[in-house]
C-alpha cells in the first residue's frame, strides 16, 4: 500500500502511542487525511512542522463522557493486571508485564491483550458478589463472539472490544480466574443482567472515574518498554508510575504533542515529584520510581508461588 511522506509522518505518530500494525494504522489515518480540506490540511502540515495543533484527529479521543469512564476503568484494570503477570513463573520484576499490546483508537476501541493477560484482566474486571457487596467492575457485562469479547457497561451506551478471545482464550482465561477464586477461598457469584442492589449501592458511594485515563489506554504503547505501569485515581485525577526507564519528559511530550497529544493539555506544576498534566477540568500526574534490582531476580525467579496464589499453573 504506497503511502505519502504526510501519510508515512502520521502513521508512524499514530503506532508509536497506539501499537497499531500498518494494516490497522494506514487505512484509519488516509480516511481522515481524505476528508480533510486543503486548508485543514496545511494545518495539521503546520503543526507537525511545530505550529499550531491538530489534535483529536489522527488519534481521537472517546466520544462520550460514558465511554471515557468504561476506558478508564479498562485502564486501572489492565494495569493491576500487571501485577499478576509478575508472578506469572518464572516470576520477574524485570519482564515487561503488562496486559496491553495495542488498541485501535475507534469510537468502540478495539484492544489488542498480550499473552496471559486475559485472565489477570478478568479477574480483576469482572463483577462479583461476596456476600452484600461487589469486587470488580459494578456494571460491567460482556457478550462473547467467536473471535472478541464486547465488555459493556449494563444500562449506557458504552463499550470496547477484547480481539482475538476465541472459546479456547476464553476458557484459558476463565480457568485462570476460577484457579485465583477457589485458591483465595473467594466466591465465583459473577453478577450478570441488570445492576444488582450491591452495584448500585457502590455507584452511589464510589462514582466511576473519568478524566485523562481514557486517552492514556489510547497511547497504552508508550509504555510497554518499562517493565510495568501503575496508575490509580481520585475522581478526575489520575496518577501513572513507573520503574525509571523511559523518562517522565519523554512521555510527557507525547501526550503533549501537537498532532496525537491529548486535546487541550497544558503542563502543571507537580507536588510529588514528576511532571503534572492538566486541560482545565481534569488532572494527569506522571513519576518514575526506582527500577527492580536485577540482583534479586534469580531469588525471586526461583520461588515455586502456589497455583491458588498466582493462577499460572506452575513450572514442570
Amino acid at each position: 500500500m504506497a503511502r505519502s511522506s504526510l501519510t508515512d509522518r502520521l502513521v508512524d505518530l499514530r503506532r508509536a502511542n497506539t501499537g497499531e500494525n500498518l494494516t490497522q494504522a494506514v487505512p484509519a489515518v488516509k480516511a481522515v487525511l481524505h476528508a480533510l480540506s486543503d486548508a485543514e490540511r496545511a494545518e495539521v502540515v503546520a503543526a507537525l512542522n511545530g505550529s499550531g495543533t491538530a489534535r483529536d484527529l489522527f488519534l481521537p479521543g472517546a466520544p462520550t463522557a460514558e465511554q471515557r469512564a468504561l476506558e478508564c476503568l479498562l485502564l486501572q484494570g489492565g494495569t493491576d493486571a500487571g501485577t499478576h503477570l509478575q508472578l506469572r513463573p518464572p516470576a520477574s520484576m524485570l519482564r515487561p508485564a503488562h496486559a496491553f499490546r495495542a488498541v485501535e483508537p475507534t469510537p468502540v476501541p478495539r484492544v489488542h491483550l498480550a499473552e496471559y493477560a486475559l485472565g489477570p484482566l478478568l479477574y480483576e474486571m469482572l463483577p462479583r458478589h461476596e456476600h452484600s457487596w461487589v469486587t470488580g467492575v459494578p456494571g460491567l457485562r460482556y457478550r462473547r463472539y467467536p473471535r472478541s469479547v464486547e465488555l459493556y457497561l449494563e444500562g449506557v451506551a458504552a463499550s470496547v472490544v477484547l480481539a482475538g478471545v476465541d472459546d479456547r482464550a476464553w476458557a484459558e482465561g476463565m480457568r485462570y480466574v476460577r484457579t485465583l477464586l477457589k485458591g483465595r477461598d473467594l466466591a465465583a457469584d459473577f453478577a450478570v443482567g441488570p445492576l444488582s442492589g450491591p452495584e448500585r449501592d457502590h455507584l452511589a458511594e464510589f462514582p466511576r472515574p473519568t478524566g485523562l485515563g481514557s486517552a492514556v489506554l489510547r497511547r497504552y504503547h508508550l509504555f510497554v518498554d518499562a517493565p510495568w505501569l501503575r496508575s490509580w485515581s481520585q475522581g478526575d485525577t489520575w496518577w501513572l508510575e513507573w520503574p525509571e526507564s523511559l523518562g517522565v519528559p519523554k512521555v510527557a511530550d507525547q501526550f503533549l504533542h501537537p498532532v496525537v497529544g491529548f486535546a487541550g493539555v497544558r503542563e502543571i506544576p507537580s507536588t510529588a515529584g514528576g511532571l503534572g498534566l492538566s486541560d482545565g477540568w481534569h488532572e494527569l500526574f506522571l513519576r518514575e520510581v526506582d527500577p527492580p534490582d536485577p540482583a534479586k531476580e534469580e531469588a525471586l525467579g526461583a520461588v515455586e508461588w502456589p497455583e491458588g496464589l498466582t493462577g499460572f499453573p506452575p513450572r514442570r
